[in-house]
């Protein structure tokens, strides 16, 4: 399967998803256990007064997490609906004033902010997925304007861990395209267009295949983590847990120190990286 990105597909996609994208972070546990981690790692690397590129933002979720941390933020997406979400969402919480500027931008070419220009870059969601065949290029652009020693903030859509959390989809997509069809996913980790719930094709990743991507750029790994784990296929307990904020609080430290061990990386949703740029 050869896919190739395709910015006007992907910014289209997103501008019809909508609110979706805000909304989809509360819609089950794992992703209320996936934002969590997300926001885990950000409080770890990201610190008052640090100069922050928000690359693919979308509707806002992270950018009112880093403005909350009290970092400055350059936000950019492909999206124009996106950018007026953000507007819109960011200000509603009362923080847009840590908001720099907003600019539709593209990962592949970051060529408007010079070397070293942040303090920390994340990168968050679907965009290094989603940029298929020139990943190479768009995660040396996003580390190119991390300053030497800053920290780049990633995450990239699971194959492994989509399997596992997603396997009755699986079973239909299996009954309506075939297994064939399926196989060369499973292998390849290539999603089209008419298998994305988003509308834009993706790649999904193994931790292998992103550390082998991470490893041919100049940097160094400093986290690895699974976006879920332990509540997926849970619905029922993590809901009667969520009632009780102590056990649920107590939950999301177990939800974050497991999905870091090293044969949890590939079990979540979302795979999760840190990296130092050299």
């Amino acid at each position: 399967m050869d896919l190739s990105y395709d910015r006007d597909q992907t910014a289209k996609a997103y501008d019809e998803y909508g609110d979706k994208e805000w909304e989809r972070h509360e819609t089950a546990p794992i992703h209320r256990v996936s934002f969590h981690i997300h926001r885990h790692y950000l409080a770890e690397f990201i610190h008052r007064g640090d100069r922050v590129l928000e690359a693919g933002a979308a509707s806002g979720r992270f950018t009112v997490e880093l403005a909350r941390l009290g970092a400055r933020i350059v936000v950019t997406d492909i999206s124009p609906g996106q950018l007026e979400l953000n507007v819109g969402n960011v200000a509603e919480a009362g923080l847009d004033s840590s908001v720099e500027v907003r600019e539709l931008a593209d990962i592949v070419d970051l060529g408007r902010y010079p070397n070293g220009s942040f303090d920390a870059v994340v990168c968050y969601g679907g965009p290094l997925s989603h940029v298929l065949d020139r990943a190479d290029q768009a995660l040396g652009e996003l580390l190119r304007v991390t300053r030497p020693g800053g920290h780049l903030l990633l995450s990239v859509m699971s194959i492994h861990g989509s399997l596992h959390a997603f396997l009755g989809g699986v079973e239909s997509e299996i009954e309506e395209f075939g297994i064939d069809e399926m196989q060369a996913i499973v292998e390849t980790g290539d999603l089209p267009t008419h298998h994305s719930s988003i509308g834009t094709p993706s790649h999904l990743f193994s931790w292998a295949g992103l550390r082998a991507l991470l490893e041919r750029h100049d940097c160094d790994i400093v986290v690895a983590s699974a976006a879920n784990l332990l509540s997926i296929g849970n619905d029922e307990i993590c809901e009667r847990w969520r009632q009780d904020p102590e056990m649920w609080e107590r939950f999301l430290s177990w939800e974050v120190t497991s999905s870091a061990q090293p044969g949890a990386i590939d079990g979540g949703t979302h795979i999760i990286a840190v990296v130092r740029a050299r």
